[in-house]
């Protein structure tokens, strides 16, 4: 494994994310703040010494293909040295430590949107807007970005961009990171125009869409979403439509924007999405009515709303979620495990997993019943799957539970004053990179449960990739051992 090549994928993306960190200090003179000039001199720094760097690299070194290894290394690494260096600027700007700094950058960049901060009222502009930021980057994927605004970079980053997205819209994967970045990029421009039409303040409607458009969640306030529902209530229908939105997966988005929305709706996928919504979003209007004094415009506004930011992994919330019941927030457990459509900027164990995962018991009950004389394809609209695609869903599936199920055994046992269902919730929220919260995630929690978080946040984000191949080289070492002996 060569190090400089892996090197070459990280500089461009450092080089982006230094040249964004710019943009805070323009927010924080705009609204008049003090000039957060950690994130100008740092966000200078990194982009400068990493345009040196990787041209350094690019003279010295001959130019050859990345191979798989090298490429997964770089992407698993990228979603570390990103927030690593976010939360320096991030650290010296807000005053917190530097674990409690790179936790904030963490769940930004992986579209969690858990936040240690408080007082986020009033916070500086700037450094609201660079919460949005992260997300609205993270989301779509730093590789995607690296890939629309440095040319240069394509040549080496096709492996990179694979990992990151690797579906496409168009022939060209070049084409198809355009094309995903540019309804991305719309979407959001026509979400902000609507929300400031509708009474939303301009950083509030900024930073909102883009962390709906996200499913990401980060809010300008402690009390969530719900501040601005306070103040512009109508805004509720463009954020809804933007948390559904973003658990759409983007071939299907890309179908629906061009006019064929009969063949969009003939995704099992998309279906299955829209369903789950309205099922998750029904149950817990009626489960919310009982404690909203029967109210069915409170209950529609907290308990579906709610709902559908959990099946989306949005994390946005009305009202509080400490205080729902258990059972109501088992069932958002299972909306944010499930989460939204493969392809997406949702979290979760994706819709179409889900799928499969039923058609696979299906398949099973009618061999078992008619004796194996019965097919048991496993089929997604036309396409037929083969054992290994299945196996490798369901694999994802299972440690994904594991994964939930263990962190929320070890924050129980971390803080034992905790209920267990509230540390699985928080665990579910972490992990499938949603952001709701039962009030575990704060300033006072134990640095260990922070950090249990911020490892289910990272391997959820990489849907366990570097986990299993971690895994698989050590396994695969071991079996070299045993034959060489």
């Amino acid at each position: 494994m060569r190090i400089t090549s892996i090197l070459e994928g990280l500089f461009p993306i450092t080089m982006i994310v230094g040249g964004v960190m710019m943009l805070v200090p323009i927010v924080d003179v705009l609204y008049n703040n003090p000039v957060s000039l950690s994130f100008l001199w740092i966000g200078l720094l990194i982009a400068l010494t990493s345009y040196t760097a990787y041209f350094a690299i690019s003279k010295i070194v001959k130019r050859v293909e990345i191979t798989y290894i090298e490429a997964l290394t770089t992407y698993s690494l990228t979603w570390l040295v990103v927030p690593v260096l976010s939360a320096i600027p991030l650290s010296i700007e807000t005053g917190v430590s530097y674990i409690d700094a790179l936790f904030e950058s963490i769940s930004g960049f992986t579209g969690t949107g858990l936040t240690i901060y408080q007082g986020l009222d009033y916070m500086k502009k700037g450094i609201l807007f660079w919460r949005g930021l992260m997300q609205w980057m993270g989301e779509l994927g730093v590789v995607v970005f690296a890939s629309v605004f440095l040319p240069f970079f394509w040549q080496f980053g096709r492996i990179l961009y694979r990992l990151e997205r690797p579906s496409h819209i168009s022939a060209s994967l070049r084409e198809t990171a355009l094309r995903i970045f540019y309804i991305y990029f719309l979407l959001t421009v026509v979400g902000i125009v609507i929300c400031i039409y509708l009474g939303v303040e301009p950083l509030d409607a900024v930073v909102h869409v883009m962390t709906a458009i996200a499913t990401g969640g980060m809010s300008n306030y402690d009390d969530n979403y719900s501040r601005v529902f306070q103040y512009a209530p109508l805004s509720v229908y463009p954020i809804t439509a933007l948390m559904i939105i973003g658990g759409f997966n983007f071939i299907t988005l890309s179908i629906i924007l061009d006019g064929d929305v009969k063949k969009a709706w003939s995704n099992e996928e998309l279906r299955g999405f829209i369903y789950l919504n309205l099922f998750f979003a029904a149950t817990s209007f009626i489960m919310t009515l009982p404690s909203t004094g029967l109210n069915p415009l409170q209950s529609l506004t907290t308990g579906s709303f709610n709902a559908i930011s959990a099946v989306t992994t949005t994390g946005f919330s009305i009202g509080n979620i400490s205080g729902l019941s258990p059972s109501l927030k088992l069932l958002l457990v299972l909306a944010m495990f499930i989460g939204g459509m493969s392809f997406s900027t949702a979290g979760g164990v994706k819709v179409v997993r889900l799928v499969v995962l039923l058609k696979k018991i299906k398949a099973y009950i009618l061999g078992v019943l008619s004796s194996g004389s019965l097919s048991q394809d496993i089929r997604l609209g036309e396409e037929v799957l083969d054992e290994r695609e299945v196996s490798n869903m369901l694999l994802f599936i299972s440690l994904h539970f594991l994964a939930v199920f263990t962190g929320a055994v070890v924050i129980k046992s971390i803080i034992p004053s905790v209920d267990f269902v509230d540390a699985l919730f928080e665990a579910t929220s972490a992990g499938s990179a949603v952001g709701l919260s039962t009030g575990i995630t704060s300033l006072s929690a134990p640095v260990p449960a922070k950090v249990v978080l911020m490892t289910l946040m990272y391997f959820g984000r990489l849907e366990y990739m570097p986990l299993i191949v971690l895994i698989g080289f050590v396994l695969y070492r071991r079996l070299i051992q045993l034959i060489t002996i």
